[in-house]
């Protein structure tokens, strides 16, 4: 009996319906579970993969923004080079160019006649006669230099009377009459009229500032009774107003300096004065160097006094005689007439 008991039991507890539904509650959460993990992985992979999309995509940005630079950077070069060879071919047409009408000049002298050596040695020193007249043309109108010019033209004299031709007389002529015309320019000393600026220049620290008496102290006090009322106050500020003033004026209108500090300003500015008129002399230009003159000469009137400062003044009124303008002839007329001379 007591077997069959237990038996009962064991029986009633297997058939119980308790325990089939907790059987099926843990494999539906396993279930739930196991489909989160699998989501959470599927996730995880897509963001992976999207990543992964984000890194390719700026991989793929940042090598195409390089090719564009080195695409660009290629299209300045072959610009570069395309402006290069079409001067290159510029400058090589203007070779051929020359070359044809030297080969023409040629052609011409060889169907006109048979040349002999005595022929060719006149068309090339020929040549060099019109090669030194056009650097004497060059050296008058774009240098002023006299001398250079001069220079030139008795070089192409010298050439053309060992030619001995008497057809180039008129050429000889024509030189003569332009080394003439050069000999008889009157060129200014520029040199030492600069070396005498330069000095003038140098010794403008030494010269002497017309000073002004100095003020007195009466002038400065100030009394009791002065500042009493507004009035006084006024008044008082005014005088000390009146005594920082830098330049005073004489009886005889000449202005006197006070403060020794402003000295300073006064050199600068004749200095500044001078310079201009050494710049004005370099480059030729005569009204420009005449008022700089005067103007320096006006400004040492008015604010220096002594010896140097009239010996300074002195030069600069022999200078202001100076005429540093030169008026140049023309020397086209021989390069023009053998141009013509066949």
């Amino acid at each position: 009996m007591t077997e069959n008991n237990g038996q009962n039991k064991t029986a009633d507890t297997i058939n119980s319906p308790e325990l089939g539904v907790n059987d099926k509650t843990a494999r539906s959460s396993n279930k739930v579970l196991i489909g989160l993990i699998v989501v959470l992985i599927i996730a995880g992979g897509l963001v992976w993969l999207y990543l992964q999309q984000i890194k390719l995509n700026d991989a793929i940005d940042a090598n195409i923004s390089s090719l564009a630079v080195s695409l660009l950077a290629k299209d300045e070069k072959v610009l570069a080079l395309e402006n290069a060879n079409s001067k290159l071919n510029q400058h090589l047409s203007e070779l051929v160019e020359q070359q044809k009408l030297l080969l023409q000049k040629m052609d011409l002298l060889s169907d006109s006649q048979t040349l002999t050596g005595a022929d060719v040695k006149q068309f090339w020193i020929l040549s060099e006669v019109e090669y030194l007249l056009n650097i004497a043309n060059q050296r008058v109108a774009l240098a002023s230099d006299i001398i250079g010019a001069q220079a030139a033209l008795t070089m192409a004299d010298d050439l053309v009377k060992n030619l001995n031709e008497h057809r180039l007389s008129p050429l000889r002529e024509r030189i003569a009459q332009e080394q003439l015309a050069l000999a008889s320019v009157v060129k200014p000393d520029v040199e030492g009229i600069a070396f005498k600026l330069r000095s003038a220049i140098n010794a403008v620290d030494t010269l002497q500032v017309l000073m002004a008496a100095p003020v007195s102290e009466s002038e400065q006090a100030l009394s009791i009774g002065d500042v009493n009322d507004w009035n006084g106050i006024a008044s008082s500020a005014w005088q000390q107003i009146k005594s920082l003033v830098v330049i005073r004026h004489q009886q005889d209108g000449r202005a006197a300096v006070l403060v020794p500090e402003q000295r300073y300003f006064l050199y600068q500015n004749l200095k500044l004065k001078l310079e201009t008129a050494q710049l004005a002399l370099l480059s030729g230009k005569n009204s420009v160097f005449e008022s700089s003159l005067a103007s320096a000469a006006d400004w040492l009137t008015t604010y220096f006094v002594g010896d140097k400062r009239d010996a300074m003044l002195a030069m600069i009124r022999q200078l202001q005689s100076e005429n540093i303008s030169v008026e140049l002839p023309d020397i086209s007329g021989s390069a023009t007439w053998l141009k013509g001379f066949e």
